[in-house]
C-alpha cells in the first residue's frame, strides 16, 4: 500500500510541472520509439531474405561457376555446357533438383511493334524454372525438347511485358542481341527481396540456353550449374564429389569454384544480426540522453522542494521514505515515456511495413517482441540508474538546514 501513495504523491509532483514533465518524457519517447521502430524493420527484412531464401531452397543450394583457370594445359576448353552438367550430376547421392543457368547482364531488347527497352537477359535450362521458383502467370514455360531443340522461344518477366506490351506479351516477337524469339509465357510476381543471381527477378527474359549459346559466344563461359541437396548436412558430402569430378574430368587445370549456399546464409545472418544490434545501440543512446534529463529534472525538483521534504522529515518520515518517493516519480517520468515510445514504435512499424508491402509485397512486415521488451526495461532502467542520484540527495537532506528560509 505504501507504494500506492508514493506513486499517488509522485503523480501530483509530476502534474504540478506539466512541461517540463512533458519535455523530459518526451526524450525518453523517442529512445524507446527508436529502438522498436529501427529493430521491427531491420527484423522484417532479415525475416523477408530469409523467406526468399528458403522458398528456392536456401541452405541446400550449392553453385558451380566457373573461373579463368590458374594455368592453361594444351588447347583446354573454359566454361560449362549442359553435356558438363550431366555428367558431374549423374549418381551423384543426395541431390534432388539441378539446373544451368547463365546470366548475361543488361541487353537492349526491341520488340516485334518497334518498342525498345533494356532487360536482363538469361539463358537456362528447362528446369531452371522449377528450381528457382519461377512460377508462371500466363502462358508456359519452354519445355526440355525445346531447350534440346534450341528452338527460339522465351519467357518474359511481368516488368518487360508491361513495358513492351502492356502485359499482353504472348506470342509476340522480341529480338534481344543476336536472338530472335517467340513470347510463349509471362512469369509472376516472383520478388525475392535481397537476392541477386546476376538478374532482377521481375524485368528478365529468360530463353534456352542452346539457343542462345548459338548466339552468344560467351554464353559458355557463364554458365552455372546448380544442385539442390535433399538435406543441408549433406552439401558437404556433395561438395567433395563435385570437386573430385571436375579436378579429374579438367585434368587439375582449377577453373572452377564449387560454393555453398549454406555457409553464404550463415555469413549474412550473422551480418543482418550484427547490423540489429548496432541499430539497438544507436537507439539506445537516444534513451541514454533522455536519463541525463530525468536526472537533470529530478535535481531540479529536489531543490525545488526542500521545505517539503524537511518538513516531511520533521514529522517523522524515514530517509528511505524520502529516496522511494523521488525514486517513484523517477521510474514513473522514464516508464511512461517508454512506453509511449514503445506503443507509437510498434503502430510506426505497422504503417511501415504497410508502406514497405505496397511497393514490395514479398515483405513481412513484424513487430520485434525482444525489442519492445528491451525497450520498456531500458527505460524502467534508466529511470533507476539516473534518479538514485538525486532521490538519495533529496533522502539524506538535514531537517533542520532544510526548513531554515
Amino acid at each position: 500500500m505504501i507504494w500506492l501513495s508514493y506513486l499517488g504523491i509522485a503523480a501530483k509532483a509530476l502534474a504540478a510541472h506539466r512541461l517540463r514533465t512533458l519535455l523530459t518524457t518526451l526524450s525518453i519517447t523517442i529512445g524507446a520509439f527508436a529502438i522498436v521502430l529501427m529493430s521491427s524493420l531491420a527484423e522484417g527484412g532479415i525475416t523477408t531474405l530469409n523467406r526468399g531464401i528458403e522458398e528456392i531452397g536456401g541452405t541446400r543450394l550449392i553453385f558451380v561457376v566457373p573461373t579463368v583457370p590458374e594455368r592453361k594445359q594444351g588447347m583446354f576448353t573454359t566454361g560449362f555446357e549442359q553435356r558438363d552438367a550431366r555428367w558431374l550430376l549423374e549418381g551423384v547421392p543426395h541431390v534432388a533438383e539441378s539446373t544451368v543457368f547463365a546470366a548475361l547482364g543488361m541487353r537492349d531488347v526491341t520488340s516485334n511493334e518497334g518498342q525498345q527497352d533494356r532487360t536482363h537477359l538469361v539463358a537456362g535450362s528447362s528446369s531452371f524454372f522449377e528450381v528457382f521458383r519461377m512460377r508462371v502467370d500466363h502462358g508456359r514455360a519452354f519445355s526440355e525438347d525445346e531447350d534440346q531443340r534450341h528452338a527460339r522461344v522465351c519467357v518474359a518477366g511481368p516488368k518487360l511485358a508491361a513495358k513492351l506490351w502492356q502485359g499482353d506479351a504472348l506470342n509476340r516477337v522480341v529480338t534481344i542481341g543476336g536472338l530472335r524469339c517467340r513470347v510463349i509465357g509471362v512469369l509472376a510476381q516472383n520478388e525475392r527481396f535481397g537476392i541477386d543471381f546476376g538478374f532482377d527477378w521481375l524485368d528478365v527474359l529468360v530463353a534456352p540456353l542452346g539457343a542462345i549459346t548459338d548466339v552468344e559466344a560467351r554464353t559458355r563461359d557463364e554458365t552455372t550449374i546448380v544442385a539442390k541437396t535433399v538435406d543441408a548436412r549433406a552439401n558437404a558430402h556433395v561438395q567433395r564429389i563435385l570437386n573430385a569430378r571436375l579436378m579429374e574430368r579438367h585434368h587439375g587445370v582449377i577453373d572452377f569454384k564449387v560454393h555453398d549456399f549454406s555457409s553464404i546464409i550463415s555469413q549474412l545472418d550473422t551480418i543482418f544480426g550484427l547490423a540489429q544490434v548496432l541499430v539497438a545501440v544507436i537507439a539506445g543512446i537516444a534513451l541514454l540522453i533522455g536519463g541525463v534529463g530525468v536526472m537533470n529534472m529530478m535535481l531540479i525538483s529536489v531543490s525545488e522542494r526542500v521545505s517539503e521534504i524537511g518538513i516531511r522529515k520533521a514529522l517523522g518520515a524515514a530517509q528511505r521514505d524520502i529516496s522511494a518517493q523521488f525514486l517513484c516519480e523517477a521510474v514513473m517520468l522514464s516508464g511512461f515515456g517508454g512506453l509511449l515510445g514503445t506503443l507509437s514504435g510498434a503502430l510506426a512499424a505497422a504503417l511501415a511495413a504497410a508502406l514497405v508491402r505496397s511497393a514490395l509485397p514479398t515483405w513481412v512486415g513484424s513487430v520485434s517482441v525482444p525489442a519492445v521488451m528491451v525497450a520498456m526495461a531500458v527505460s524502467l532502467g534508466v529511470g533507476i540508474s539516473f534518479g538514485w542520484l538525486p532521490a538519495r540527495q533529496a533522502g539524506r537532506l538535514d531537517p533542520v538546514t532544510a526548513m531554515r528560509p
